[in-house]
C-alpha cells in the first residue's frame, strides 16, 4: 500500500488542505508508533509510515460504548450502571456523550469520539476554525474567551464539559492511548477472548478487545498497522426494540455531524420536533429512556487495522 501518510480522523479537512497542519498531524501520529513492536508470536505491530505493509487483510476491531467496569460493578442493577455512566470521568470505552434535557426529559444525546490531540493541534494552528466549529457543533453563543482563556486553548472549557461535548476529556481516551494499547506485549497467558486478557492492568472492554485481536493476528506472523485515517469511530448503532410512546418502532433519529457512515466521529440522537415527543419519552427494551448511557450501550465502536507481510 506504500508508506502511510496519516490523514486527519475520518479524513475530515477542517483546514482547507493546509500542508503545514497536515504535516504536523502526520508527524504527531507517527511519533506515537514505534518502528516495530513484536507484540506476540512471529508478527509485529509496525509504523506504516516507516514500513510498507501489504494490506492483505483489513479488520475493524469492535466493542460497545458503555463502560464494561460499570456493567460488572452493577451486574444486577442496570439502572444504577446507567446512572453512574453519565459522568464523563467514567466514560472509558473511547465514547463520551453529553445529554440535553427539556422539562426534565432527555431531548438529545450527542456522542463524540474525537481525540484531544487533534483539537489541541487545530487550536494551536487554526484557532478561528476551532471557534467556528464550536459555534456550529455546540452553540452560537460560544465566545473566543470561553475556549482560549489567556490566549491558550482549554480542552476542559464549559462547552466541552458541562454545556457540551466536542472531543474527549476523559484522560485515557486519546489517540495516544489507542496507539499505546495497540503496541502492548501479550503476557505469557494467552487470551482466549476479549474478557480473558489477563493478567491485565485495565478493565475496559475496548482495550481488552484491541489487545486480543492484535495479538491473535501477530501470532499468525502478520505485520499489523493502523489503517488510515487513524482514529476511533462509531461504526454503527442498533435501535431495534426501541419504541415510541405508542409502542411503535422508532424512526431513524440518528444524525452524523462529523465523519461518515461506518466512520462517525460525532453523532446526535434527537427526535424531530414534528413527532411531538422527546427522546425521554422513548423506551428501550420496555425501559423508559432516562440516561444517555442507555443509548451508548447500543453503539458499536471501532478501531481499524490492516495486516499482511512486508512488500
Amino acid at each position: 500500500m506504500g508508506l502511510a501518510r496519516f490523514s486527519p480522523p475520518a479524513g475530515i479537512d477542517d483546514v482547507r488542505g493546509d500542508p503545514r497542519f497536515l504535516d504536523e498531524w502526520h508527524r504527531l501520529v507517527s511519533d506515537l508508533i514505534a518502528p516495530a513492536t513484536e507484540v506476540s508470536g512471529r508478527g509485529a505491530y509496525v509504523n506504516p509510515a516507516l514500513e510498507d505493509v501489504r494490506a492483505d487483510r483489513a479488520r475493524a476491531i469492535t466493542w460497545t460504548g458503555l463502560s464494561r467496569p460499570l456493567l460488572m460493578e452493577h451486574r444486577d442493577d442496570r439502572r444504577a450502571a446507567y446512572a453512574a455512566a453519565e459522568d464523563r470521568a467514567v466514560q472509558i470505552e473511547y465514547l463520551e456523550w453529553h445529554v440535553q434535557r427539556q422539562g426534565g426529559k432527555i431531548s438529545a444525546v450527542t456522542f463524540t469520539t474525537e481525540t484531544p490531540e487533534y483539537w489541541r493541534l487545530l487550536a494551536e494552528r487554526h484557532p478561528d476554525v476551532v471557534l467556528r466549529l464550536y459555534r456550529r457543533l455546540v452553540s452560537p453563543s460560544v465566545k473566543r474567551a470561553d475556549l482560549f482563556p489567556g490566549g491558550v486553548y482549554d480542552p476542559k472549557n464549559r462547552w466541552n464539559t458541562t454545556d457540551g461535548a466536542v472531543h474527549y476529556v476523559m484522560p485515557i481516551n486519546s489517540m495516544r492511548d489507542l496507539l499505546g494499547v495497540s503496541q502492548e506485549l501479550e503476557p505469557s497467558q494467552h487470551a482466549d477472548d476479549g474478557f480473558d486478557a489477563l493478567p491485565y492492568s485495565r478493565a475496559t472492554g475496548a482495550d481488552a478487545r484491541i489487545n486480543m485481536e492484535i495479538w491473535a493476528m501477530s501470532r499468525h506472523g502478520l505485520r499489523i498497522a493502523s489503517a488510515d485515517p487513524p482514529g476511533l469511530y462509531m461504526i454503527g448503532w442498533d435501535d431495534s426494540g426501541w419504541t415510541r410512546p405508542d409502542g411503535s418502532p422508532v424512526g431513524d433519529y440518528w444524525t452524523i455531524e462529523r465523519g461518515s457512515p461506518g466512520a462517525a466521529l460525532r453523532v446526535t440522537y434527537r427526535v424531530p420536533e414534528a413527532e411531538g415527543f422527546l427522546v425521554g419519552d422513548l423506551s428501550i427494551g420496555g425501559r423508559r429512556v432516562e440516561f444517555g448511557a442507555q443509548l451508548a450501550e447500543h453503539i458499536t465502536m471501532s478501531a481499524h487495522v490492516v495486516a499482511g507481510g512486508v512488500r
